[in-house]
């Protein structure tokens, strides 16, 4: 017959382990400290960002899709600078302007998607960022609302785009300046 093994094949004569010593240091373990919710107002600060960032890509989109109407008022609009280009510098001037319009849109949302990525990570700086960012996004607007729209009831939709592209990212930036949205951003 085996004996058994373990704590129960103790025999009360058996000796009992020895004591644990005293620990030698009484600093507690370090435990790293959570970082604080972020407030609700920079969530919805967020939400509409993202929404302003859909929005412009959604213009670009559609700019994109009617390319040949633009192209047309964009070249309309070169000839009567200089009238005395040749067709195929008018076209080419036409396709550059067209192209850097939608190029200067989606670099303003790629530039304020990583300023709300920074500001989301408490990083410094980024409302300041954002709010010189809101300044070019008005400018870009102004010049996509020149090009990238067609004269008349036909370039409503894209004008309404473009509109909405910036009170989006104008109620975003007024949003985040919420005084909770302030505290979290210095809460270290």
């Amino acid at each position: 017959m085996a004996t058994p093994t373990g704590p129960s094949a103790r025999t009360p004569d058996s000796a009992a382990p020895p004591p644990r010593p005293a620990m030698s240091d009484r600093t507690p373990a370090p435990v790293a400290r959570q970082a604080p919710a972020p407030p609700p107002a920079l969530n919805r600060s967020r939400t509409l960002w993202l929404l302003s960032f859909l929005t412009g890509l959604t213009a670009v989109v559609f700019a994109f899709l009617g390319r040949e109407e633009h192209l047309e008022v964009i070249a309309e609009q070169v000839r009567e600078l200089a009238p005395d280009r040749a067709a195929s510098t008018v076209d080419t001037a036409s396709d550059v302007v067209l192209v850097a319009t939608m190029a200067a849109i989606v670099l303003v949302v790629v530039v304020e998607s990583l300023l709300v990525r920074r500001m989301a990570a408490r990083r410094g700086g980024a409302r300041a960022g954002l709010a010189v960012m809101l300044l070019a996004h008005a400018l870009v607007a102004l010049v996509a609302e020149a090009y990238l729209t067609v004269p008349g009831g036909d370039g409503l939709r894209d004008r309404v785009v473009l509109v909405a592209w910036v009170a989006l990212a104008a109620l975003a930036y007024l949003v985040s300046l919420a005084p909770s949205v302030g505290r979290w951003l210095r809460e270290r």
